[in-house]
């Protein structure tokens, strides 16, 4: 596991958003329940809405257990499209946090957590023992990671 240490802003951001989605096949955002979302954010769901390849109800989500508490979890597959509009709609990983946006940007790669998002306590890891994925992680200028 790769921990990130800053989070990803601009460039770097834009960087890991890129190769996310040349690595992974479909990612992840949550909306939760105990939590509003700002018309903004509801609107980008709205938007994102005729990508959802799946929405379930769930009490957990890679990097996030709820207790007592459900959240609707939406799956998209890894596009041109998506990712476009992921970088035109946020310049930051830790964005991706409730009121103003869906929560946990998280990608999975064959069903298993590769990129894992956790906003609210600022924080993120990479799970891969992939040796390319490793050195292209590593070329992300603004990336720090041990």
């Amino acid at each position: 596991m790769i921990q990130v240490l800053e989070e990803p802003i601009g460039v770097t951001y834009a960087s890991l958003i890129s190769l996310a989605f040349d690595v992974c096949d479909e990612f992840i955002l949550v909306k939760r329940d105990q939590i509003g979302l700002h018309p903004n954010a509801e609107a980008l769901l709205d938007r994102l809405q005729p990508y959802v390849k799946e929405m379930k109800r769930q009490d957990e989500w890679p990097g996030t257990r709820l207790l007592g508490h459900y959240a609707d979890v939406y799956y998209f597959e890894c596009n041109e499209e998506l990712k476009a509009l992921l970088l035109h709609v946020s310049k930051r990983l830790y964005q991706w946090m409730q009121p103003e946006m869906p929560e946990d940007l998280c990608f999975l790669k064959n069903g298993k957590a590769w990129l894992i998002n956790s906003a609210h306590e600022r924080m993120s890891v990479i799970d891969t023992i992939d040796r390319s994925e490793i050195l292209k992680i590593r070329e992300i200028d603004g990336i720090m990671i041990y």
